[in-house]
């Protein structure tokens, strides 16, 4: 028996000397990773301001659940007496959380996509005994407090998918649970989103943290300024109220954006947590496409804001003189057919300038048989139209600036003599974007100095061909001018459009006295009667033209250029001019001060 206790005892004195001895190392080790863990700490993501430091996206504290599949006890349980203790979150949400936690590795953290007030976050405290595994954590949360105004240059960040995962870079984003979508948010998300830190911390049985050992703290994203001003933003988005329009406000001096408005709008704070169904299926549904920017991505036939720039270029390539006239009759035919001007009785004897003022379609249909096509094309292309303008968020549209080449590239048919009439007033194949309106009308206000629009007001901006206005300037950034009169002859009629009785801008300008605004109406036709006549009363709003105003002031000294397209709203000057001089004479009045 004493053999046997003496043996049982050798025993243990040689396990006891195998594991301390030989294996210290190796289970200090297991037992350190038992107690001992690295967490991530996720960066703050940079403020976005305007030019006068108003806040347009920043971040606020919140709290959320973060749940461990490998510590939870009674799956079911946990989450049916959550349900209990907030109703207010919806069912369908923690139904569809917990799925994806189901699927989720046992050892992997995962937050509730739903931000706890500070009075629910108190309510779990004093519950938390009852849901082990589930932990509230602090965080910041972005926000964006001017709630709609400005969404679709501003964009919004949302949770990272597994797309958004393909292009970011994963040991940047550990801990991090959003990215930006679209807009500013996606373009300078390098900038905005920082860098992590680093946190190793001693935790209890229970998976609390009982001790921090280390910290490296994260860096915050890069705050960055923009060209817009919120309160020019927030005018013009009152004024267009639930319109499908844009309006894209620049400055002719250095391509800065004052503006970009797309309505009707949406609030971005319901993408931060992650939109719920029924929110989103409002949005996708809702007819008049309120995720669409269209002040970017909209394009529309330019109807006759394309005048001026026609008128131009003519004088400049010497297809007419400032003295020539032409005799208006109400129409002008071609071949058999008969293309009626705006004003069925005609404007008479008309010279070029009156063409500007009055917009006489008739004027340019017969001039464009002589100019062509290519002609016209060449023409209107140093303006930027048919191209993307490059402003500094994504998505933008490229609009269309026909030509013979083009026509055969993408219908693989000739190009007809009949095409280049219509095309000659802004219809036809003809499309631009808002966007490209403006930066035309900015770089025609500048007398051909071509400008940048830009987004991004710093002075550290790594955009691509920014144009600082105080530098010499090369020859790709100015037009090349045969005659300098011709540009004051085509911006004159420009004026004479708002400030002359005859103008088709007369009425809404007519106020407008300490200034002059050089501006065009347009009213484009988005389907054709042919020569029929109709009661627009009686047709559908979606077939009504679309209102445009394009115009710079002071003309003389040019401080904001501005593009206006209201779809379906009728005449340019009876809708889209009001906006336009409207939107001018605040800025200049009100905002333009040192």
């Amino acid at each position: 028996m004493i053999l046997v206790i003496f043996m049982v005892f050798m025993t243990l004195i040689a396990r006891m000397t195998y594991l301390q001895w030989f294996n210290h190392e190796k289970y200090l080790s297991r037992a350190d990773g038992n107690r001992i863990s690295v967490q991530t700490l996720p960066p703050q993501r940079g403020h976005i301001f305007d030019r006068n430091q108003v806040l347009l996206a920043g971040s606020v504290s919140n709290y959320k659940l973060s749940f461990r599949r490998e510590n939870i006890i009674q799956f079911d349980s946990t989450f049916e007496q959550l349900k209990t203790l907030f109703p207010e979150i919806e069912s369908s949400l923690l139904d569809e959380f917990s799925q994806t936690l189901r699927r989720t590795p046992r050892h992997r953290d995962l937050a509730l996509p739903y931000s706890l007030t500070e009075k629910q976050a108190a309510i779990f405290a004093a519950q938390r005994f009852r849901f082990p595994g589930v932990t509230l954590q602090a965080q910041l949360k972005r926000t964006y407090p001017l709630e709609s105004s400005g969404v679709h240059f501003l964009g919004y960040v949302g949770r990272i998918s597994q797309n958004d995962l393909q292009r970011l870079d994963a040991r940047r984003y550990r801990g991090t649970e959003v990215t930006g979508k679209i807009g500013i948010e996606r373009a300078y998300e390098d900038r905005l989103h920082g860098y992590p830190g680093l946190q190793t911390v001693e935790s209890n049985a229970q998976g609390r943290v009982v001790r921090i050992l280390d910290t490296i703290a994260p860096k915050q994203g890069e705050n960055i300024t923009l060209t817009i001003d919120s309160r020019l933003q927030r005018f013009i988005e009152e004024k267009l109220g639930d319109r499908r329009a844009a309006v894209v406000a620049i400055s002719p001096l250095n391509g800065e954006i004052l503006a970009l408005v797309s309505t009707p709008t949406y609030d971005p704070n319901l993408f931060v947590d992650g939109i719920n169904h029924t929110n989103y299926n409002a949005l996708i549904n809702n007819p008049n496409k309120p995720l669409i920017n269209r002040a970017i991505r909209g394009q529309y036939p330019p109807g006759s804001t394309t005048k001026p720039f026609v008128a131009l270029g003519a004088l400049e390539q010497g297809a007419i003189t400032m003295t020539e006239r032409i005799f208006d009759p109400g129409y002008f035919e071609f071949q058999g057919h008969r293309y009626r001007n705006w004003r069925r009785q005609g404007h008479g004897w008309t010279d070029l300038k009156r063409s500007i003022v009055e917009s006489v379609d008739t004027f340019y249909y017969k001039m464009s048989l002589d100019i062509g096509i290519d002609g016209l094309n060449s023409m209107l292309s140093p303006f930027g139209f048919g191209e993307r303008t490059g402003i500094d968020i994504p998505g933008e549209a490229s609009g269309i600036l026909p030509s013979q080449e083009w026509k055969r590239a993408t219908h693989g048919e000739p190009w007809y003599r009949g095409e280049t009439i219509i095309a000659s007033i802004g219809q036809g194949y003809n499309l631009v974007t808002p966007i490209q309106l403006a930066q035309a009308t900015a770089i025609l206000a500048n007398r051909g100095r071509i400008i940048q629009p830009h987004l991004l007001k710093s002075e550290n901006s790594d955009i691509q061909n920014f144009i600082d206005p105080t530098s010499e300037l090369d020859r790709s950034d100015q037009i090349p001018i045969r005659s300098r009169n011709h540009w004051e002859y085509v911006i004159q009629g420009m004026i004479d459009s708002v400030h002359t009785p005859r103008g088709t801008a007369w009425n809404a300008g007519r106020h407008i006295n300490d200034y002059q605004i050089a501006g065009k109406t347009g009213t484009a036709q988005v389907f054709s009667l042919h020569d029929t006549d109709f009661n627009a009363d009686e047709l559908d709003p979606r077939l009504h033209s679309h209102s445009l105003f394009i115009a710079f002031a002071p003309a003389s000294n040019p401080k904001i250029a501005i593009a206006v397209i209201a779809e379906n709203a009728g005449s340019g000057g009876r809708v889209a001019a009001p906006i336009a001089i409207e939107t001018i004479d605040y800025y200049l009045k009100e905002l333009d001060k040192p």
